[in-house]
């Protein structure tokens, strides 16, 4: 188990690896997740998510891939919250914390470095002030992330505000388990232990509404090649799932041709998972210079349900002064090959 450091840019890296040369890389800036290197059937490893080959990239395109988003992630319809007026960076709305400033895209904090036998990780921190993008309080944000030596990759984080605010953090990393950032995602398999999933708009805002999955295209209660299923949802894949709470993994992730697979378990009451479906864009170039492009990656964002202040069903974010409140967040990755 070891931590390696090295800089670039004025950005710091931090990578992870355990003892079996599985790594997970941690940029300061955004507290973003660059790369997490599995192996295949083979045994040859390759970067799982999708990521710029440049630090400075993150921060140019402000994509969010792989970033830490607070304080709320998701949308606020009419960026309002009682007497408090959020910053408007989606039209009317507030999307992802603001951007005055974006958390996502500013530096974090190293607090510390965690090495024992079997695990090695990062504690990072970042405070946002009183009245930053309209938000009361100032809070501490600690994000820990933590690698051990049977593959699971676990990230807690837990917000501490001296007034009464909002908190609804998640983290936006995108997922192909084949390992090539030009093989679509249509034909892995996505299993989601979720029996309701949040209705949208035609704005692509929630409706309130949590319909059931049954004779849905959003059933995954049972695995299913994620291409055949998004084919039957207009834009695609970018809706909250209700979790159902089992001992059993919430999510699972499968590339048959890898091997590769990834389980997931959160104390969050919902995963928001976005296809990518539509998402174009030609300055992009992605792990190796790859252009970016449609269904190319899967994000698995653990949270409680986009725009919760207005829809009383999807829980409350409001946390109260000096009482923090943890987001925790495990991922497995194992291979279905291994004998």
């Amino acid at each position: 188990m070891k931590i390696i450091e090295h800089q670039g840019n004025g950005i710091n890296y931090y990578t992870l690896v355990n003892n079996h040369h599985m790594s997970v890389t941690i940029m300061d800036w955004g507290a973003t997740i660059t790369a997490i290197k599995t192996h295949d059937k083979d045994g040859k490893f390759a970067n799982i998510i999708l990521g710029f080959d440049d630090g400075p990239d993150y921060i140019t395109y402000q994509s969010f891939f792989g970033a830490t988003v607070a304080r709320v992630a998701g949308v606020i319809k009419n960026a309002r919250w009682r007497d408090h007026d959020l910053t408007q960076n989606s039209g009317e709305n507030h999307l992802n914390g603001g951007n005055m400033p974006q958390i996502a895209f500013e530096p974090w904090f190293l607090e510390r470095k965690l090495h024992t036998s079997d695990q090695v990780g990062l504690v990072m921190q970042y405070i946002t002030l009183d009245g930053e993008n309209g938000y009361p309080g100032t809070m501490t944000i600690t994000a820990n992330f933590i690698l051990d030596n049977d593959g699971k990759f676990t990230i807690s984080y837990t917000g501490k505000s001296d007034k009464e605010t909002l908190f609804n953090p998640t983290n936006h990393t995108y997922f192909n388990l084949s390992g090539n950032a030009e093989s679509l995602i249509n034909h892995q398999i996505l299993k989601i232990n979720a029996d309701e999933y949040a209705s949208l708009d035609k704005h692509g805002l929630p409706t309130g509404k949590l319909p059931w999955v049954t004779d849905s295209p959003f059933d995954f209660r049972d695995p299913a090649e994620i291409g055949p299923q998004i084919a039957n949802i207009k834009g695609g894949l970018h809706h909250g799932f209700v979790l159902n709470d089992t001992p059993y993994p919430q999510v699972e992730l499968l590339d048959r041709v890898s091997g590769r697979k990834l389980t997931m378990r959160t104390n969050a009451p919902a995963v928001v998972v976005s296809s990518a479906t539509n998402y174009r864009d030609d300055r992009y170039r992605l792990n190796g210079g790859k252009p970016m492009r449609s269904q190319l990656g899967l994000s698995l964002q653990a949270q409680k349900l986009p725009d919760a202040i207005h829809h009383k069903a999807f829980g409350s974010i409001i946390i109260e002064p000096n009482v923090p409140v943890t987001y925790q967040t495990a991922y497995q990755f194992t291979n279905i090959y291994d004998v």
